[in-house]
């Protein structure tokens, strides 16, 4: 039945089929191996100058709606320095250092010497952030004056000292109700949320805010004016504005995973969720506020490939799309990773590729000495999609231009 030319010439021609579907496939499996290699990301590094710094900042970068860059340093034994880079460019100006803002001149250990918290830009342009202690302050209880809410005005170039929350308490996070027109200090080690009216021009303390776990650098506040802050394995702390009452709120999960307390929080765009990372699991979650509770989804982890965890996922930031970017430090290497809300799946953007131990010359005698490993401490995106990435010892600031923007 099968025997004769004919089934000769059919035998060849689905030999030939065969020898193009294998073909095509062998191409195809090769674009989708391509396509699943890890792409290497190659930042411009910038180095804040020597004199404003000993090597170090924390948390203090965010980028401004008209993409300049605002950065907040620590000079131990001496002030701190809030600088300013340009939309596009590469040369830091410095706007003011803690000790002429607040005119707090001590030095030593209980100096002004930090800027700790991300600072919160104001729909008018205006920045707000706070001074934090060079040590702890637990270890010589009312050594250290305390901590002052600041304000500049790029309009204007001036820094309004706008007075001190808590004595003996540093400023580690800040945030902003813009419907009341009330900013937020939360204190350092206590967690109190102080609030300032920016109409009476009169602190009102709210109460504590952290939960059993120490204080972080994150406050989120979103579109109603609502405060969060971590509080632990079993829930978050909330500052019920409409209410004037803090509040603990139970933790309802859903999806798949485990839950590690963040670190890192970062409001969504839409400011009525807001998400976070857990710091050695990289564990993502988007935190849906309800009247009783919060909805915890669990997205999982993603653990770029080669490497196991645990690493350690200090900073997360919204992009304008609505994208939220988070880092993740395993072993010697940086990468860059991402979570869709709408997809709901974390992913890696990128492994970022070795950087540079110093600018190229020798840094100045009171710099610290660079760590053995990468230190990132935060992060911020700009409107037009540029990241941008903060390490610590050495400080340097990591520019991904418009790398937020490919979607």
């Amino acid at each position: 039945m099968f025997g004769g030319r004919g089934g000769t010439r059919s035998q060849g021609l689905l030999a030939a089929v065969l020898a193009v579907t294998l073909a095509l496939w062998l191409v195809l499996a090769g674009d989708l191996r391509a396509a699943r290699a890890l792409e290497t990301l190659a930042p411009i590094v910038l180095w804040p100058p020597d004199e404003y710094h000993t090597g170090g900042a924390y948390t203090a970068i965010q980028a401004a709606p008209d993409g300049s860059l605002y950065l907040g340093t620590t000079y131990y034994d001496g002030f701190g320095r809030l600088l300013v880079l340009p939309p596009g460019g590469r040369e830091w100006r410095v706007i003011t250092d803690t000790g002429t803002a607040t005119g707090d001149r001590t030095t030593g250990p209980y100096s002004q010497a930090k800027i700790h918290t991300k600072p919160v830009i104001a729909p008018d342009g205006k920045v707000f952030f706070g001074t934090k202690v060079g040590q702890t302050v637990s270890k010589a209880p009312g050594s250290y004056r305390g901590g002052y809410l600041l304000v500049y005005d790029p309009a204007t170039r001036r820094v309004t000292n706008l007075g001190m929350p808590r004595p003996h308490q540093s400023i580690i996070a800040v945030g902003l109700d813009v419907r009341r027109g009330v900013v937020y200090a939360l204190s350092d080690p206590e967690g109190r949320l102080v609030a300032y009216d920016l109409r009476t021009r009169r602190f009102d303390d709210k109460g504590e805010l952290k939960g059993p776990e120490k204080v972080t650098r994150y406050l989120v506040v979103l579109a109603n004016g609502d405060v969060f802050h971590s509080a632990g394995e079993e829930a978050v702390m909330r500052y019920r504005a409409a209410a004037d009452r803090i509040e603990r709120l139970p933790l309802r999960f859903t999806g798949q995973g485990r839950y590690e307390p963040p670190y890192a929080l970062a409001a969504n765009p839409d400011g009525m969720r807001f998400h976070g990372v857990g710091m050695s699991s990289g564990q993502v979650y988007t935190y849906v506020p309800g009247e009783r509770e919060v909805v915890v989804q669990l997205h999982g982890a993603r653990v770029p490939e080669g490497e196991s965890p645990p690493g350690t996922h200090y900073t997360m930031t919204a992009a304008p799309d609505g994208t939220i970017y988070y880092t993740g430090v395993f072993g010697p290497s940086l990468y860059l990773l991402r979570l869709d809300p709408r997809a709901g799946r974390p992913e890696v953007v990128g492994r970022v590729e070795a950087l540079p131990a110093t600018p190229g010359r020798p840094f100045a005698r009171h710099i610290i000495e660079p760590a053995k490993h990468i230190i990132v401490q935060g992060s911020t995106a700009a409107p037009d999609g540029t990241l941008y990435v903060m390490t610590a010892y050495p400080l340097r600031v990591l520019v991904f231009p418009r790398l937020a923007a490919r979607r």
